[in-house]
Protein backbone atom coordinates (compact mmCIF):
# COMPACT_ATOMS: atom_id res chain seq x y z
CA UNK A 1 0.00 0.00 0.00
CA UNK A 2 1.44 3.35 -0.95
CA UNK A 3 0.04 7.13 -0.97
CA UNK A 4 0.94 9.80 -2.74
CA UNK A 5 1.59 13.49 -1.50
CA UNK A 6 -2.14 14.63 -2.35
CA UNK A 7 -3.31 11.52 -0.19
CA UNK A 8 -4.56 9.40 -2.71
CA UNK A 9 -4.03 5.37 -1.80
CA UNK A 10 -2.37 3.03 -4.09
CA UNK A 11 -1.84 -0.83 -4.09
CA UNK A 12 1.58 -1.08 -4.72
CA UNK A 13 4.07 -3.80 -6.37
CA UNK A 14 7.99 -3.71 -6.13
CA UNK A 15 9.05 -4.89 -9.87
CA UNK A 16 12.51 -3.94 -10.24
CA UNK A 17 15.40 -2.70 -7.51
CA UNK A 18 18.21 -1.06 -8.79
CA UNK A 19 20.99 1.20 -7.06
CA UNK A 20 19.51 4.48 -7.01
CA UNK A 21 16.24 3.60 -7.88
CA UNK A 22 13.09 1.56 -7.50
CA UNK A 23 9.92 1.29 -9.89
CA UNK A 24 6.77 0.16 -8.76
CA UNK A 25 3.48 -0.96 -10.45
CA UNK A 26 0.43 0.99 -9.16
CA UNK A 27 -3.18 0.24 -9.03
CA UNK A 28 -5.81 3.26 -7.60
CA UNK A 29 -7.94 1.89 -4.43
CA UNK A 30 -10.21 3.62 -2.56
CA UNK A 31 -9.21 2.24 1.01
CA UNK A 32 -6.45 0.83 2.88
CA UNK A 33 -6.88 -3.26 2.59
CA UNK A 34 -6.44 -5.45 6.48
CA UNK A 35 -3.06 -6.98 4.99
CA UNK A 36 -1.42 -2.95 5.55
CA UNK A 37 -0.85 -1.12 9.13
CA UNK A 38 -2.90 1.77 7.96
CA UNK A 39 -5.72 2.36 10.86
CA UNK A 40 -9.12 2.30 9.56
CA UNK A 41 -10.68 5.46 8.70
CA UNK A 42 -14.18 5.96 10.50
CA UNK A 43 -14.83 9.64 9.38
CA UNK A 44 -12.84 12.12 7.40
CA UNK A 45 -10.85 13.91 9.58
CA UNK A 46 -12.41 18.09 9.55
CA UNK A 47 -9.46 20.45 7.99
CA UNK A 48 -7.33 21.82 11.12
CA UNK A 49 -5.17 24.60 9.95
CA UNK A 50 -1.94 24.70 12.82
CA UNK A 51 -0.68 28.82 13.12
CA UNK A 52 2.55 28.25 15.10
CA UNK A 53 4.20 31.34 16.45
CA UNK A 54 8.31 30.33 16.10
CA UNK A 55 9.16 28.87 19.44
CA UNK A 56 13.48 28.47 19.80
CA UNK A 57 15.41 26.15 19.53
CA UNK A 58 14.57 22.64 17.57
CA UNK A 59 10.80 22.86 19.60
CA UNK A 60 9.25 23.40 15.87
CA UNK A 61 10.45 20.26 14.83
CA UNK A 62 8.93 18.13 17.36
CA UNK A 63 5.48 20.77 17.03
CA UNK A 64 5.08 20.02 13.23
CA UNK A 65 6.01 16.05 13.41
CA UNK A 66 3.22 15.27 16.51
CA UNK A 67 0.70 17.73 14.87
CA UNK A 68 1.14 15.66 11.03
CA UNK A 69 0.55 12.52 13.11
CA UNK A 70 -2.57 14.37 14.33
CA UNK A 71 -3.82 14.73 10.96
CA UNK A 72 -3.40 18.41 10.90
CA UNK A 73 -3.72 19.58 7.25
CA UNK A 74 -1.28 22.88 6.95
CA UNK A 75 1.09 23.99 8.99
CA UNK A 76 2.29 27.96 8.96
CA UNK A 77 4.48 29.45 10.80
CA UNK A 78 3.81 32.66 11.72
CA UNK A 79 6.23 35.86 13.48
CA UNK A 80 4.67 37.53 16.16
CA UNK A 81 5.86 40.69 18.79
CA UNK A 82 6.97 37.50 20.86
CA UNK A 83 9.41 35.76 18.79
CA UNK A 84 12.62 35.45 19.65
CA UNK A 85 13.47 33.46 16.82
CA UNK A 86 13.14 32.91 13.39
CA UNK A 87 14.61 31.14 10.56
CA UNK A 88 17.20 34.23 9.49
CA UNK A 89 16.86 34.04 5.98
CA UNK A 90 16.94 30.13 5.92
CA UNK A 91 13.55 29.63 5.05
CA UNK A 92 14.30 27.39 1.77
CA UNK A 93 16.39 24.80 3.59
CA UNK A 94 14.22 24.95 6.91
CA UNK A 95 11.12 23.92 4.66
CA UNK A 96 12.45 21.30 2.81
CA UNK A 97 13.88 19.39 6.33
CA UNK A 98 10.26 20.19 7.80
CA UNK A 99 9.21 18.59 4.78
CA UNK A 100 11.30 15.21 5.38
CA UNK A 101 10.06 15.42 9.65
CA UNK A 102 6.04 15.42 7.58
CA UNK A 103 7.09 12.52 5.88
CA UNK A 104 8.58 10.53 8.30
CA UNK A 105 5.49 11.04 10.56
CA UNK A 106 3.31 9.95 8.45
CA UNK A 107 4.84 7.32 7.08
CA UNK A 108 5.04 6.47 11.09
CA UNK A 109 1.05 7.22 11.67
CA UNK A 110 -0.49 5.87 8.30
CA UNK A 111 -1.89 9.82 8.53
CA UNK A 112 -4.37 10.02 4.80
CA UNK A 113 -4.27 13.57 5.68
CA UNK A 114 -1.19 15.62 3.44
CA UNK A 115 0.51 17.93 5.40
CA UNK A 116 2.05 20.37 4.72
CA UNK A 117 4.40 23.62 6.15
CA UNK A 118 4.34 27.07 4.61
CA UNK A 119 5.17 30.26 6.09
CA UNK A 120 6.88 32.73 7.57
CA UNK A 121 3.77 35.21 7.57
CA UNK A 122 3.16 37.99 10.26
CA UNK A 123 0.45 37.69 12.29
CA UNK A 124 -1.35 40.19 11.14
CA UNK A 125 -2.13 38.09 7.99
CA UNK A 126 -3.53 34.88 9.79
CA UNK A 127 -7.16 36.34 8.51
CA UNK A 128 -6.30 36.03 5.06
CA UNK A 129 -4.48 33.50 5.12
CA UNK A 130 -7.20 31.48 6.59
CA UNK A 131 -9.55 32.68 4.05
CA UNK A 132 -7.59 31.66 1.63
CA UNK A 133 -7.26 28.06 2.65
CA UNK A 134 -10.74 27.12 3.50
CA UNK A 135 -11.61 28.18 0.16
CA UNK A 136 -9.28 26.29 -1.11
CA UNK A 137 -10.70 23.22 0.97
CA UNK A 138 -14.58 23.99 -0.04
CA UNK A 139 -15.05 25.36 3.71
CA UNK A 140 -15.69 29.27 2.63
CA UNK A 141 -19.17 28.74 4.91
CA UNK A 142 -17.90 26.73 7.80
CA UNK A 143 -14.66 28.02 9.19
CA UNK A 144 -13.70 28.69 12.43
CA UNK A 145 -10.96 31.24 13.60
CA UNK A 146 -8.95 30.13 17.40
CA UNK A 147 -6.78 32.47 18.98
CA UNK A 148 -4.84 30.28 21.94
CA UNK A 149 -4.73 32.88 24.71
CA UNK A 150 -2.89 32.37 27.36
CA UNK A 151 -4.61 34.50 30.30
CA UNK A 152 -8.48 35.16 30.70
CA UNK A 153 -8.57 38.45 28.86
CA UNK A 154 -11.41 41.22 30.05
CA UNK A 155 -13.87 40.48 27.34
CA UNK A 156 -15.31 38.35 24.70
CA UNK A 157 -13.11 35.21 25.54
CA UNK A 158 -14.94 32.23 24.52
CA UNK A 159 -15.44 28.55 25.50
CA UNK A 160 -13.75 25.88 23.04
CA UNK A 161 -16.56 23.26 23.69
CA UNK A 162 -19.53 25.58 22.86
CA UNK A 163 -17.76 27.07 19.82
CA UNK A 164 -16.90 23.72 18.61
CA UNK A 165 -19.72 21.00 19.56
CA UNK A 166 -21.75 20.10 16.74
CA UNK A 167 -19.32 22.09 14.16
CA UNK A 168 -18.48 20.41 10.87
CA UNK A 169 -15.84 23.11 9.37
CA UNK A 170 -12.46 24.02 8.61
CA UNK A 171 -10.90 25.03 12.05
CA UNK A 172 -8.16 27.98 11.95
CA UNK A 173 -6.06 27.92 15.93
CA UNK A 174 -2.96 30.44 16.29
CA UNK A 175 -1.04 29.25 18.91
CA UNK A 176 2.35 31.81 20.32
CA UNK A 177 5.24 31.58 21.20
CA UNK A 178 7.02 31.50 24.47
CA UNK A 179 6.50 34.52 25.05
CA UNK A 180 2.36 34.51 24.37
CA UNK A 181 0.73 36.47 22.42
CA UNK A 182 0.26 40.78 23.34
CA UNK A 183 -3.16 41.61 23.69
CA UNK A 184 -3.45 44.10 20.55
CA UNK A 185 -2.16 41.01 18.49
CA UNK A 186 -5.35 39.07 19.52
CA UNK A 187 -7.58 42.34 19.80
CA UNK A 188 -6.38 42.47 15.40
CA UNK A 189 -7.31 39.01 15.17
CA UNK A 190 -10.76 39.31 16.79
CA UNK A 191 -11.60 41.91 14.20
CA UNK A 192 -11.25 39.52 11.64
CA UNK A 193 -13.55 37.23 13.29
CA UNK A 194 -11.03 35.17 14.97
CA UNK A 195 -12.49 33.76 18.81
CA UNK A 196 -10.07 33.71 21.26
CA UNK A 197 -9.86 30.81 23.58
CA UNK A 198 -8.23 30.04 27.09
CA UNK A 199 -7.66 26.30 27.65
CA UNK A 200 -8.69 25.14 31.15
CA UNK A 201 -6.00 23.66 32.53
CA UNK A 202 -2.35 24.19 33.93
CA UNK A 203 -0.07 26.64 32.27
CA UNK A 204 1.40 24.83 29.09
CA UNK A 205 4.66 25.58 27.12
CA UNK A 206 3.81 26.02 23.42
CA UNK A 207 4.89 23.36 21.83
CA UNK A 208 2.74 21.58 24.69
CA UNK A 209 -0.35 23.69 23.97
CA UNK A 210 -0.29 22.93 20.26
CA UNK A 211 -0.74 19.64 20.71
CA UNK A 212 -3.21 19.49 23.27
CA UNK A 213 -5.31 22.17 21.46
CA UNK A 214 -5.27 19.79 18.37
CA UNK A 215 -6.47 16.96 20.81
CA UNK A 216 -9.13 18.90 22.09
CA UNK A 217 -10.61 20.46 19.21
CA UNK A 218 -10.19 16.78 16.85
CA UNK A 219 -12.02 15.32 20.14
CA UNK A 220 -14.73 17.64 19.98
CA UNK A 221 -15.35 18.48 16.22
CA UNK A 222 -14.66 14.34 15.04
CA UNK A 223 -17.65 13.65 17.94
CA UNK A 224 -20.37 15.26 15.54
CA UNK A 225 -19.43 12.44 12.88
CA UNK A 226 -20.17 9.10 15.31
Amino acid sequence: MARDVCGNLWDAELVLIEKSSCTLSLTSVSEAVSRTDALPETCALRPIVLYQCLPKGRKLDDIIKKATEAGVRDIVLVNSKNCVSSLDGKEENRLKRFDAIVTEAIQQSGSLVPTKVSGVINIKDVPTDFASRVASYGYEDKNLGLVLHQTTLSSDQSDLFKLLNGFDGAVGILVGPEGGLEDEECSVLMQQNFKAVLLKTNILRCETASIYAIGAIQTIVQASCQ
